[in-house]
């Protein structure tokens, strides 16, 4: 079974909005919507498992109620990983699953080009991430001083989804959650030694992050349907 994550516990802080990002309108539907939509249509997804704050837990079981794949809503916790971890240990406790999508409700615009490349990838390897080249010059930066310029041909920006063998991602959780500070589940998966593969993301998989997010992604979403 593929299960695909979504994860809708954010506080949404920088967003400066009472609404919780995930429910506010994206071209007439709640963000989170957007996700499960394009996961419940997926030939290659089973179930999906929503963590979310457990002040909108009740909100979100309505919303999902419509989504005949949703199969549990789960607390988040404080940290994303937190999150993810919860999901995870129900799915260890209550099904079976060969690979785990780990997605974020904030990258509504992720398209099923994208779910094919990363389908495909997976098949043959048991971790895969969407990846984007950087185009702009990158320092490191100590104290406010700037100590080194990156090779930026080498460096890329990851996006959600992502895929994994459950039983290896559920290790690198069980292992490494409670010590290391990961922004993205990749990390914890490198520190088992496994190796992770990448495919193309893609310029509109955005991540909402601040209130013009949303009006940006309209005006995606609106050019693409009139490709």
């Amino acid at each position: 079974m593929n299960i695909a994550v979504i994860l809708s516990a954010g506080s949404g802080s920088r967003f400066k909005s009472d609404v919780p990002k995930q429910f506010l309108d994206l071209n007439g539907k709640p963000v989170i919507s957007q996700s499960l939509e394009k996961f419940e249509r997926s030939k290659f997804i089973d179930a999906i498992v929503v963590a979310v704050n457990p002040e909108h837990a009740e909100r979100t079981k309505v919303l999902t109620s419509a989504y005949k794949k949703v199969i549990a809503v789960v607390n988040g916790g404080i940290r994303r990983q937190d999150s993810v971890f919860n999901a995870l240990k129900w799915i260890e406790k209550n099904t079976k699953c060969s690979k785990v999508w780990i997605h974020d409700a904030a990258r509504p615009l992720f398209s099923t080009d994208l779910m094919e490349r990363l389908n495909e990838r997976s098949l043959k390897e048991g971790a895969v991430i969407p990846v984007i080249p950087s185009n702009d010059t990158l320092k490191k930066i100590d104290d406010g001083v700037v100590i080194a310029t990156l090779d930026r041909s080498n460096v890329y920006r990851v996006q959600t989804p992502q895929v994994f063998d459950f039983k290896v991602l559920y290790e690198a959780y069980s292992k490494f959650s409670d010590t290391i500070e990961a922004t993205d589940d990749a990390f914890l998966i490198e520190r088992l030694g496994v190796k992770i593969f990448t495919v193309e993301g893609e310029a509109n998989n955005i991540k909402l992050t601040y209130p013009m997010d949303i009006k940006l992604a309209e005006l995606l979403m609106n050019a693409s349907n009139k490709s």
